[in-house]
């Protein structure tokens, strides 16, 4: 019964321990430049700005994908810059394409706000307070005897 509630106690304690390590992760900056293609991998979920350095007129194209969704979460073909934000759902790999006829275009993103995917904290708040009320319920049995 001992070890049953000293494993209790030590996921208890991760989970509670995970939640500063996340806030600390979560402050430090995400940010960079595509050319072409490119692939990169996002920490969290949040708010992505975009910006490309595209004049008047320029002819290109962005295209942003999901691989994990399968979906595009932009796909433009701009008249001048594009200054826009995206709403990125969760942490994971994504692609970017730049295609340009005349001029090399290059897109800019950073990560204007950053916070933990639902899923990521249903997990947490799950395993944590099960394992909280676990423990509660051992520890009062024990009390008991």
């Amino acid at each position: 019964m001992r070890l049953v509630r000293a494993f209790l106690l030590a996921v208890l304690l991760f989970t509670l321990l995970s939640f500063p390590l996340q806030e600390r992760a979560l402050k430090t900056p995400t940010s960079g430049v595509a050319g072409r293609e490119h692939g990169f991998i996002l920490p969290s979920a949040g708010i992505l700005r975009v910006t490309t350095n595209a004049g008047r007129g320029t002819n290109y194209s962005v295209a942003f994908y999901d691989p994990e969704e399968g979906r595009f979460l932009l796909n433009e073909h701009p008249n001048g810059q594009l200054n826009g934000y995206l709403r990125i759902r969760h942490a994971g790999f994504y692609f970017v394409w730049v295609k340009s006829e005349v001029a090399p275009v290059i897109l800019a993103y950073r990560m204007t706000s950053k916070y933990s995917s639902r899923g990521i904290l249903e997990i947490k708040y799950f395993v944590g307070g099960t394992s909280a009320i676990l423990l509660a319920v051992l520890l009062l049995k024990g009390g008991r005897r």
